[in-house]
């Protein structure tokens, strides 16, 4: 790790390159996305070809959406090394430990939620003139399942993201359960050290009563949960979706046009604890 000569940043690869672990989060959304920046934008970020103002405007969130996406990827990696790391350190009070894993919890159920709403920018990628300007001015990813339903907006998008749509959002749900209780009604995580590890909960009502609001993703009969085991669950259900939604951006771009595209990948000095955390079981 330490003769790495990109710090934090994604890069184009070869097929060789291209995996999921070690030092590397290689993602076909990623592939589609960053391909379709290259593909509109030149390296110094102009227009590649004449548009309408409108238009104009629209690429240039999608591309913010992108970015966004990119460095929220990176800022999961980041937070879960650090929250590992303190969490470990003996040289921190316990106390103190638990107070700082409780705050970097909290930042990390955000970010997932922040990254599902990064998707909505995704999608535009493969809409109509029509149903682009047709398009809710939202980045919020429920409003966007919320407009999918509706009888009238049924052939505003294509059919397979009405489908990610559908698939999407129990999973959606769940990160939202979680990051409203934290935002919106200000519920604390609370984290509880023993010598089987972490296990956190939300309390509904009090901090010592045996009731949680975190959306039990386990299946387990407990009423709190393995840290590792709770966030790998909701982390891997996030990245199934994104694959999931890469793959359709990628079929319907060749589907319709000559599409350029590239794998891609991003990497930093947290990738590689960060992966192999997700592939564990």
């Amino acid at each position: 790790m330490n003769n790495k000569l990109i710090i934090k940043g994604s890069l184009i690869t070869n097929g060789k390159k291209w995996y999921f672990g070690e030092e590397l989060y290689s993602s076909v959304l990623l592939s589609a996305s960053q391909s379709w920046i290259s593909n509109n934008y030149s390296a110094q970020g102009e227009f590649l070809s004449e548009l309408e103002p409108w238009k104009r405007r629209e690429f240039g969130r999608i591309k913010s959406s992108i970015y966004a996406y990119v460095s929220d990827l990176h800022g999961i990696s980041i937070n879960y090394c650090l929250l590992r790391e303190v969490s470990e350190n003996n040289d921190i009070d316990v106390h103190k430990r638990n107070l700082y894993a409780e705050q970097l919890l909290e930042q990390y159920f955000t970010v997932i939620r922040s990254l599902y709403d990064h998707l909505t920018g995704v999608i535009k990628i493969i809409l109509s003139d029509k149903n682009l300007k047709e398009f809710p001015e939202t980045n919020s990813l429920n409003r966007i399942i919320r407009f999918s339903k509706k009888k009238t907006n049924e052939d505003k998008l294509p059919n397979r993201i009405k489908q990610f749509l559908i698939n999407v959002e129990p999973d959606l749900s769940d990160i939202r359960i979680i990051r409203d209780s934290i935002i919106h009604k200000g519920k604390e995580i609370l984290v509880r050290r023993s010598d089987k590890g972490l296990f956190i909960r939300i309390p509904k009502k009090e901090p010592f009563g045996t009731d949680t609001i975190l959306p039990n993703v386990l299946n387990s009969n407990s009423y709190e949960y393995p840290l590792e085991s709770y966030l790998r669950k909701i982390t891997k259900s996030f990245f199934r979706n994104s694959e999931d939604l890469g793959v359709i951006v990628l079929t319907e771009m060749l589907e319709r046009e000559k599409f350029n595209w590239h794998l891609h990948s991003i990497t930093n000095y947290c990738m590689e604890d960060f992966t192999k955390f997700i592939l564990e079981y």
